[in-house]
């Protein structure tokens, strides 16, 4: 990597490229889920396929970057990698533009100043830089005992067509005890899914639970249905849960 000290920070930033060459053809799998992200796009497996290849030739080029304080913590980093191809290919999953001469630009980014906040993105743009096909948004809040965590995921170029925020917040009375609440709604919809709302109580050999859950639909009809569960895991034998409690 190519490296830069101040007084506070290091900066690293590392410069990929993989070059890839196949004269043998693909099986036809452009309607195959096949969705690229910087932890796959450099392997030579990415495709997914165990009895097939990717066809022809391409390049794929890209950089990490992460800022590093002085005590060796990862504040920032960021990640960017595109996919250059000689030939069209109609056989590979198009679902991030892999058969494309050019395909989506894909990118992570990841914030990290203490311990109180963490940011994670990843992303997914189509190769003319107008239209987002994916996004996913991890952020955790922590403050004393209170953590709260959202998630948002938006994906266009799927079967799913997927679109939700999730929510989940934990108040950790002590080390043993802590009651927890999750909720996620579907914003393609605007209708929420469930609720959650569990407590623990945990030693070294066992955690038992109580936890009670509401979901509102199933399959696209409104059908809310509660539960609650005792949940017991004791180490190492493993977990039993109770029927529901409240048939």
């Amino acid at each position: 990597p190519l490296l830069e000290k101040t007084k506070n920070y290091t900066n690293k930033f590392k410069p990929l490229m993989v070059v890839k060459f196949s004269p043998d053809k693909s099986k036809n799998l452009s309607n195959e889920e096949r969705r690229l992200d910087i932890s796959n796009i450099y392997s030579f497996n990415r495709i997914g396929s165990t009895d097939n290849i990717e066809e022809g030739t391409s390049l794929t080029y890209g950089f990490d970057y992460v800022k590093t304080d002085n005590k060796d913590k990862d504040i920032f980093g960021a990640s960017l990698a595109n996919i250059l191809r000689v030939d069209e290919s109609k056989n590979l999953p198009n679902q991030s533009g892999l058969g494309n001469k050019a395909s989506d630009l894909i990118g992570s980014l990841n914030y990290d100043p203490n311990d109180i906040l963490n940011l994670n993105y990843d992303f997914s743009v189509d190769s003319n830089l107008k239209e987002l096909n994916y996004q996913l948004i991890n952020t955790e809040f922590k403050i004393n005992n209170f953590v709260t965590s959202f998630e948002y995921l938006n994906e266009n170029k799927s079967n799913n067509s997927a679109s939700y925020i999730t929510n989940r917040t934990t108040y950790n009375v002590d080390e043993s005890n802590n009651f927890s609440f999750e909720t996620r709604e579907n914003k393609t919809t605007g209708l929420t899914e469930f609720y959650n709302l569990i407590y623990e109580y945990k030693n070294d050999c066992l955690t038992a639970a109580i936890e009670y859950n509401k979901d509102y639909y199933n399959d696209g009809e409104l059908k809310p249905e509660e539960n609650v569960f005792f949940k017991l895991t004791i180490i190492p034998f493993g977990e039993t849960s109770s029927m529901n409690l409240l048939k």
